[in-house]
């Protein structure tokens, strides 16, 4: 019984996700990005604490994927130091995120968190600086 709800609630996420998307920003396609970004990490720390690794390890993977996908977006011709600077910070990411999964390391995975949710924070800033003004 609670397989299904379970199920029916990450069936909705995906769509409320896919529904935000269609219709984002390129800001606002970011911070969904970070969103999930940042909720998976959250979710991998509380599935270590509780010994589900099988889950950890499928919330890390997302992470993993997330990352993956913000490096994929960068343009280094435009973006120059910028890019190369994200780029390196998403390679060290992916490589803690790596550690922390293969060694169960609660400490990597907070780090990681940390300095995502920093860039996140960040990120959010710069789209409301640059917001039209009313």
């Amino acid at each position: 019984m609670y397989g299904n709800y379970h199920r029916a609630l990450q069936t909705y996420g995906q769509v409320t996700y896919a529904s935000a998307a269609e219709y984002a920003s390129g800001a606002d396609l970011l911070q969904l990005l970070f969103r999930g970004l940042t909720d998976a990490l959250i979710d991998a720390q509380r599935h270590l604490q509780q010994k589900a690794f099988f889950e950890k390890g499928h919330c890390v993977s997302k992470a993993q994927k997330i990352l993956l996908a913000l490096r994929d977006t960068l343009d280094f011709d435009i973006g120059g130091d910028l890019a190369r600077n994200l780029d390196d910070l998403y390679a060290y990411s992916l490589q803690r995120l790596s550690y922390a999964h293969a060694h169960n390391d609660a400490t990597a995975l907070s780090e990681v968190h940390d300095i995502l949710s920093a860039l996140q924070q960040a990120w959010q800033q710069a789209a409301q600086r640059s917001a039209p003004r009313s």
